[in-house]
């Protein structure tokens, strides 16, 4: 009789299909966290021994992320960046591990994991189907993947990121800064992954956790030497396991789950001995601990950390305007009625909700048409408002494309609200390309910061 492995793959259970040499056969339902057992391919019950024929490979997180980094995805970032495909690779794919063990690392923190959460079942997958449009030209608004994945590496990392990226150029032989530009593209990838897993598989905070754990192993095994230390994460040494291994099962590192087979295959046979409906065996799975009382506190910290970031006001005009305290409807709405602030050249206020389609100046309305009509209704209920609205890139590509690209968003950012009925004359758009940064071009998390699309107060 032989056991055959498969995979349901909207539960995420594998299953070993007992076949004999009556053609009856039976599925055994093995839970994904019990390695030995859903690690075997193919084994073949003999009256005198038990072998193990082969041990496979399991998709895991890894793979799904490194499977969008194609040949021709990392051609396009040789060719801009100016290194070799090779290096390039090598980069990209010693990011990915680093990310998710930063990811990794945080499982046992409540609050951070809970914003983590957030973060990622927020974040539009999407980006998966064109990850070409992540390489190149610096992108303006915020919340877009190349903005999602500073915050979240800020979250990680934190002050590390620096030293991450000079950590991973010098393992691939790539300039940092051209390390730093991959980072910007791998990190969505991650991101665009996980939050496919949260939606596709109704995974909780729990469950995000349950799943980093769940390859914990992989995880720290695929860091590239000596990141670990520099991100202060555990020896990944100690955490190695073998991907692929052919051996004969002799001791005790077999020994319970050959004994769990054996018992199966005779199990199987008294089934078809007797004709009766066969008793499913009892799988006990042992799950990584997650500590309950800590997901309940990082679902209520990730519930006060919503109602925290939420701001109204009732406007004149009888419209309630909704958003960010620190976002730009607030601060707009607080300099204008403060009589005390004159009109300068230097205060602007930042869009926070305003995205556009990467690469282009085509807004993606889905997600910006809130934070525009808020805009506009803060014009209507302040007709004497003139606003100079300004676009911004990071420093990554050519000077020429960065400022035609700023000046066509800040249009289009302008013909936007004039669509909504605001008056010709009270908004003039101007575009600055990689000019006025306000953070280091260096790291992802400053390039994040300089792609925006500004205002600022001419008349009130």
């Amino acid at each position: 009789m032989e056991f055959e492995k498969s995979m349901d793959l909207r539960t995420g259970f594998y299953f070993l299909e007992v076949k004999s040499i009556v053609h009856q056969h039976l599925k055994i339902r093995v839970d994904p966290l019990f390695i030995r057992v859903i690690r075997v391919a193919k084994i073949r019950v003999d009256p005198l021994s038990i072998r193990v024929i082969r041990v496979a490979n399991m998709t895991n997180l890894l793979d799904s992320v490194k499977q969008y980094l194609t040949p021709e995805l990392i051609g396009q970032a040789s060719e801009l960046l100016g290194e070799s495909p090779d290096g390039v690779s090598k980069a990209a794919n010693g990011f990915i591990p680093a990310i998710l063990a930063g990811l990794l690392q945080k499982t046992g923190d409540a609050h951070a994991i809970g914003s983590i959460f957030s973060l990622l079942s927020g974040f539009d997958a999407g980006v998966l189907d064109h990850p070409a449009g992540l390489v190149g030209g610096g992108n303006l608004a915020h919340n877009d993947p190349k903005d999602a994945a500073g915050h979240l590496l800020g979250l990680l990392f934190g002050a590390k990121v620096p030293a991450m990226t000079n950590s991973i150029a010098a393992f691939s032989g790539v300039k940092s800064s051209s390390a730093s530009s991959l980072l910007g593209l791998v990190g969505p990838l991650v991101m665009g992954v996980l939050s496919k897993k949260i939606s596709g598989e109704g995974l909780g905070v729990s469950g995000l956790a349950n799943l980093l754990m769940g390859e914990q192993k992989s995880i720290l095994g695929a860091l590239p030497g000596g990141l670990a230390s520099v991100l202060g994460l555990v020896n990944p040494a100690a955490a190695a396991v073998p991907t692929e291994t052919v051996e004969t099962a002799v001791g005790t590192r077999w020994l319970w789950p050959l004994l769990l087979l054996l018992g199966l295959g005779f199990g199987i046979m008294y089934y078809m001995k007797n004709c009766a409906t066969p008793a499913m065996p009892q799988v006990k799975t042992e799950t990584p601990a997650v500590d309950s009382s800590a997901i309940k506190a990082a679902e209520m910290a990730a519930s006060a950390q919503a109602a925290a970031s939420y701001f109204s006001k009732k406007l004149a005009s009888g419209f309630e305007i909704k958003g960010n305290p620190n976002g730009i409807e607030n601060q707009l709405i607080a300099f204008i009625e403060d009589a005390s602030k004159p009109v300068d050249k230097t205060t602007w206020f930042n869009f926070d909700r305003l995205t556009f389609n990467t690469g282009s100046a085509v807004i993606d309305m889905d997600k910006s048409r809130e934070q525009l009509t808020n805009i506009y209704e803060i014009l209507k209920a302040y007709p004497k408002v003139k606003l100079k609205v300004g676009g911004y890139t990071d420093n990554v590509g050519k000077e020429p494309a960065n400022l035609k690209l700023s000046t066509d968003r800040a249009k289009a950012t302008v013909a936007a609200l004039q669509g909504m009925g605001i008056e010709k004359g009270r908004l003039s758009p101007e575009g600055y390309g990689s000019q006025h940064p306000v953070a280091s071009n260096e790291t992802e998390e400053g390039r994040a910061q300089n792609r925006r699309i500004a205002v600022r107060v001419t008349e009130k």
